[in-house]
């Protein structure tokens, strides 16, 4: 019971944001995400995806931080230049729908399900990635994780090959692509996992 109640105290969120009459609310509950009074079950929420978008103009660039959360056919964005909050609301998805997400995505790799981030797809033993070219049709390659190495590089999760050609392969872009920091975290979970041929191994 203890249990339960600090993960309610952990995901518990409110806010609002904008200017009347275009304000909007937001709170996060066990019973789900509310936006603007509407209800939409934690169940229901099935990607999220947040990052730093940097707008160019003047001398500095202006920082816009930018989370959102979607059910299948639905996506909501809040934007804000308060990081503080910004990392706040993260933690927050994180804690009440990322967790669930990475949990379901693990046990469907482990099933033969394969997930898609932008130009590539994670199967449970590696990534097909697919190459598009104006003067022929799309190829797919696979690479085993092994074959692979992978990190972060200007706010997206990148993977390149593990031989002395380091060649880049795929990207996936943390502000624009849904649950690529699922993956990430999942990515995180295989480097220190004793079996690194299987992603659906990885514990947390």
């Amino acid at each position: 019971m203890e249990e339960k109640k600090s993960w309610h105290n952990e995901i518990d969120f409110r806010c609002s944001f904008g200017m009347w009459p275009f304000r909007k609310t937001f709170e996060i509950a066990p019973g789900g995400f509310s936006w603007c009074g509407e209800l939409y079950p934690l169940r229901f929420i099935t990607r999220l995806r947040w990052g730093v978008d940097l707008r160019r103009g003047g001398v500095f660039p202006k920082r816009v931080y930018r989370t959102m959360f979607g059910t299948s056919d639905k996506e909501f964005i809040i934007k804000t230049k308060q990081k503080d909050f910004y990392e706040h609301l993260t933690d927050r998805l994180w804690k009440a729908v990322g967790k669930r997400l990475l949990s379901e995505m693990l046990e469907g790799l482990a099933k033969g399900e394969k997930f898609a981030f932008g130009d590539f797809t994670v199967e449970d033993e590696g990534i097909t990635v697919t190459t598009k070219n104006a003067f022929s049709s799309a190829v797919q390659s696979y690479y085993t994780w092994d074959k692979l190495r992978w990190g972060i590089v200007n706010g997206s999760l990148c993977f390149a090959e593990s031989g002395d050609s380091g060649k880049n392969l795929a990207s996936s872009s943390f502000l624009w692509v849904d649950n690529a920091h699922v993956l990430n975290v999942a990515m995180g979970l295989l480097q220190s996992s004793k079996n690194k041929k299987k992603l659906s191994s990885a514990k947390f």
